[in-house]
């Protein structure tokens, strides 16, 4: 069952004010940390996922379907994973990541740093 907090997180990320929190999510025994983006920024991010946003409003530019406002994924900027014992992964570059929200078993408001 996905989190109607983090999901109401998610759609303040897709609102035209395009709200970005940091979040650390725990995903299958891994914590994931980011700024969470609309699934349009994510979209924009790679060529390869650009053009299938691209494709995607071409093929519905006929009618807009209604929006019955659930959200299934969340996408995080500047994502690192963490483990136990090792270093933040990625060290040195940012990276983009897209969640099933039925898949995030806890989460706290807020990025996670290594000291």
């Amino acid at each position: 069952m996905q989190d109607p907090i983090l999901e109401l997180i998610v759609k303040f990320a897709e609102s035209d004010a395009q709200l970005e929190t940091a979040v650390t999510l725990v995903v299958d025994g891994f914590l994931i940390s980011g700024f969470v983006i609309s699934r349009a920024q994510y979209m924009q991010h790679h060529i390869l996922t650009s053009s299938i946003e691209q494709g995607i409003k071409d093929a519905l530019a006929a009618g807009k379907p209604s929006d019955d406002g659930a959200r299934a994924f969340i996408h995080l900027r500047d994502a690192m994973y963490f483990t136990p014992g090792q270093d933040p992964v990625p060290a040195n570059e940012s990276v983009v990541c897209r969640i099933g929200l039925d898949r995030v078993s806890a989460f706290h408001l807020g990025f996670l740093e290594s000291i």
